[in-house]
């Protein structure tokens, strides 16, 4: 399960002036913006201004506000990422109002319309390429720092085993309060919180799937405790895994107001071990 994969939500298309108001998603959002200009803000206190051609990176349950411009015109689409091979740290990325993209974009809400999942998975696979095109050869590129790219790869391919998150500040090279602080700077959560992220978006995936019972997919997810699961599950999406089964379409990403994973979400539930042994309980610092 710790191959790159890249599975599409949905897509859409903006215009007006009227801020938008604070909310996250449950994926990875890409904005790209095509007219007026706007100034994002993150939780975390970062702020990204955009102009046409300016394409936002928004990580996954990263809470953010938009005020826009009276031209302001935007498309954006949200989709679920894993592996190594996406960096979806938060930034911005200059196209110089790059034609491709903008089509790219607008071919997405088509898509989305006609509910072509897999060939909208299959372009945004595209974008993500030129993307990393113009990021390459932009001199405003950034780096992850050494010790957060090596937390990143291991949560991505080791997500189901049983780790912790000092365990994980040991192996990255850094102390566990510096790699939070490093995974708030750059997705504006921390470790636990990306970890956990990791894990129900692979339970997501694997629960589309009739033939995996619960235990199952808590145990491919990185739980050893179904029941723990469960009230995670619940606590993160508002809905049991089964509900979440039965009629996922329900439950699927849309704008929510308000975030539902943060550390006092995670730390408000008591603590089961993860898959593997020892008994490990998750790290109360996320």
């Amino acid at each position: 399960m710790s191959e790159n994969s890249l599975l599409f939500s949905y897509a859409g298309h903006y215009c007006g002036s009227t801020p938008v108001p604070r909310h996250s998603h449950r994926g990875t959002e890409l904005v790209l913006v095509i007219a007026g200009s706007c100034v994002t803000e993150f939780d975390g206190g970062v702020s990204l201004a955009a102009r046409p051609g300016t394409v936002y990176i928004t990580p996954p349950e990263l809470a953010h506000t938009q005020n826009n411009t009276p031209d302001c015109e935007t498309l954006y689409a949200v989709m679920e990422l894993s592996g190594p091979g996406f960096d979806n740290r938060l930034r911005s990325i200059e196209t110089g109002d790059d034609p491709v993209l903008r089509q790219w974009f607008a071919q997405l809400q088509l898509l989305n319309r006609d509910y072509l999942l897999d060939q909208a998975s299959a372009l945004l696979l595209a974008v993500w390429a030129r993307l990393r095109h113009f990021e390459a050869r932009s001199d405003r590129a950034r780096t992850l720092h050494p010790g957060l790219q090596t937390a990143v790869d291991y949560i991505e391919r080791h997500y189901m085993d049983d780790f912790s998150i000092s365990e994980l500040a040991a192996r990255s090279g850094v102390s566990q309060s510096h790699l939070n602080a490093l995974f708030r700077r750059a997705f504006g959560t921390g470790a636990q919180s990306y970890l956990t992220a990791a894990r129900m978006r692979c339970a997501r995936r694997l629960l589309l799937n009739p033939y995996y019972n619960i235990a199952d997919v808590a145990l491919h997810a990185g739980f050893r405790e179904a029941n723990y699961f469960t009230r995670l599950f619940r606590r993160f999406h508002g809905v049991t895994p089964g509900e979440y089964r039965r009629n996922p379409s329900a439950s699927a990403d849309r704008a929510r107001m308000e975030p539902q994973l943060n550390a006092a979400a995670v730390s408000g539930i008591p603590s089961a071990p993860a898959n593997g042994g020892g008994g490990r309980t998750p790290s109360a610092t996320s």
